[in-house]
């Protein structure tokens, strides 16, 4: 009787740890070195990664964001003047970006479940993240508190994740979020919020691409439930450069994702006039159309170093218009398209990035076009 009782125990020890693994979510771990922890096996390439988080509530039009980040994990001495570890924190609203750096020794991240610490005060995992910068003025500092409950993560490359491909990877791991808690300004304000609709992703790798761009939301007029993750650009594959962009698209609508990536063979295309996206891409049922607009006043320029030091600026709104058109065919012989639904946002996360723009200055004139990906012509 004894023995059955123990295996009983022992089968279900086994069964709620493989549930507890099955629910960790791989690519929203550490990702340096994994599936390597041995010491003897550490890589000591150049390396970033962070993990990044947005929230906006539409009740006030307010929109901040907060990364944990770190360069060059393996480098505990510094001996490489871009190592460092770092918590940023952006209030949309105001204009203000606060940042503050850390020794590579102050970082901790498990490869086994999402967890990041950096310093003593500062926490980050896919339920809940706080944090503290001082920000030099007289308040002191700015802070937060915020849980965060998952309700979609969006597979941007598919097969592709994880696998080293291209020289960064993003992840949108909480594609579609809702954050509660309370946020301390730098000018003593707090601010309060529950369910605000909120966004977690993840980026790793080498180097940076020569450019890229992201288009998200997830509140949208009159369509609860519905999010949009757009991102993508032009990076290395496999440390050589090819004269190959791509974007992936995703839509969560009415509890169903519909994606749309270029490594599955989906056509996809962008535009982008500074201040102006467009975006338009086809599966084998549907068709999609996104327009995203911001005006310059609405950007902040992130600024992030990668490991060999470059300066890349990420120029990011997070209160853009968007308008997202839906298709679907009829049947798969059909080579008519019916309009399924018009969405639209005025919440949209609005970015482009690149080591070749360093200003908005230069880049006001709309008319002026950035740079496109895919092929017009296989599409309708």
């Amino acid at each position: 009787m004894r023995f059955f009782s123990s295996l009983l125990s022992l089968t279900i020890l086994i069964s709620l740890s493989s549930q507890l693994l099955a629910e960790v979510d791989q690519f929203n771990v550490f990702r340096w070195n994994y599936g390597n922890p041995a010491a003897a096996q550490r890589d000591t390439k150049p390396w970033f990664e962070w993990w990044y988080y947005k929230i906006t509530i539409p009740e006030t039009r307010e929109a901040y964001y907060f990364v944990y980040g770190i360069v060059n994990p393996w480098d505990k001495t510094m001996t490489v003047p871009a190592s460092r570890a770092y918590v940023s924190f952006g209030n949309f609203s105001a204009g203000e970006q606060f940042d503050q750096r850390y020794g590579v020794k102050d970082f901790y991240a498990s490869s086994k479940e999402t967890l990041v610490k950096i310093g003593s005060h500062n926490q980050a995992t896919d339920t809940r993240f706080f944090g503290a910068i001082n920000t030099g003025t007289s308040s002191g500092e700015v802070s937060w508190d915020i849980n965060i409950k998952k309700i979609w993560a969006y597979n941007a490359t598919s097969w592709a994740t994880g696998k080293g491909i291209t020289n960064i990877e993003w992840y949108p791991a909480q594609a579609d979020a809702r954050c509660s808690g309370n946020i301390k300004l730098q000018d003593g304000r707090l601010v309060n919020f529950k369910d605000a609709p909120c966004y977690q992703d993840r980026n790793w790798g080498r180097t940076f691409p020569e450019w890229w761009t992201w288009i998200v939301s997830n509140h949208f007029e009159k369509s609860p439930g519905t999010a949009l993750a757009i991102g993508g650009g032009k990076p290395t594959y496999l440390g050589v450069p090819f004269p190959y962009s791509g974007v992936s698209i995703g839509l969560r609508y009415k509890g169903k994702e519909i994606a749309f990536r270029p490594n599955d063979l989906n056509p996809v295309l962008i535009d982008i006039y500074f201040g102006n996206w467009y975006a338009k891409a086809m599966n084998d049922k549907y068709l999609i159309e996104v327009r995203a607009l911001a005006a310059k006043d609405d950007f902040l320029d992130l600024e992030f170093m990668t490991p060999a030091g470059d300066i890349f600026h990420d120029f990011e709104a997070l209160m853009g218009t968007l308008e997202v058109k839906l298709f679907k065919r009829p049947s798969r012989l059909s080579l008519a398209w019916e309009l399924v639904d018009t969405l639209y946002s005025d919440f949209g996360g609005i970015e482009f990035g690149s080591r070749n723009i360093d200003s908005l200055d230069d880049y006001q004139n709309s008319s002026q076009n950035l740079y496109r990906s895919g092929n017009a012509a296989q599409l309708p």
